[in-house]
């Protein structure tokens, strides 16, 4: 028996499973951004993505598990994004460190616009996935806050940690995704950080 050449060896059974799980996610995000969720079916995915129906179902029960699969990925990836702000913005006074998150948190949403309007238009900051993000940014925030103005009573440190988060961040979907059209982007969120900074200073 002789041995299959290098280059026409398949590839591993889980390589080849992770890049068809792939293929369908990577497919359904561009559709999805294209056509919107209601108006993107399964079968629809699968033909993009040049696979059988049954093919997709393998990995995927339904359209609503690759939504929110992709919806926790661009969690995560918010998260990953304000995490990194917020180190680097450690020495930054918060005027400072609440412009580089919110800078950071825009950039996402901007860079993935229509994919992130589909994924969220059912959202609030407090639903569809973003209580959970909500979460761990109040959690990091609480440390930044720590840090910076020192041992505070827990109420004091609960209030000024969530208003920071909900106004910063509601702030940042709207710029990064629907900023009104005659108004500079960076500015806004100058401004957002000029406001929040203040507060945080009284």
């Amino acid at each position: 028996m002789t041995d299959t050449p290098v280059g026409r060896r398949r590839k591993p059974t889980q390589e080849r499973a992770r890049e068809s799980r792939d293929r369908i996610l990577d497919t359904a995000a561009q559709l999805f951004a294209e056509r919107g969720i209601a108006d993107t079916s399964t079968n629809r995915i699968a033909a993009h993505a040049n696979m059988s129906i049954g093919t997709l179902y393998r990995y995927f029960s339904d359209k609503n598990e690759i939504v929110e699969i992709l919806r926790a990925r661009l969690l995560v990836e918010l998260e990953e994004r304000f995490t990194e702000a917020v180190l680097r913005g450690i020495g930054l006074s918060p005027r400072d460190s609440v412009a580089a998150s919110l800078h950071a948190i825009v950039s996402v949403l901007g860079d993935r616009e229509p994919l992130v309007r589909a994924l969220t238009a059912d959202a609030t900051v407090a639903g569809s996935g973003f209580g959970g993000l909500e979460r761990r940014l109040l959690f990091l925030t609480r440390a930044y806050l720590l840090q910076h103005l020192g041992p505070l009573p827990d109420d004091e440190l609960d209030t000024r940690a969530f208003v920071m988060v909900n106004a910063g961040l509601a702030a940042a979907l709207r710029i990064g995704l629907k900023p009104p059209p005659d108004l500079d982007r960076d500015r806004l969120i100058d401004e957002t950080a000029n406001m929040i900074g203040a507060w945080l200073a009284t």
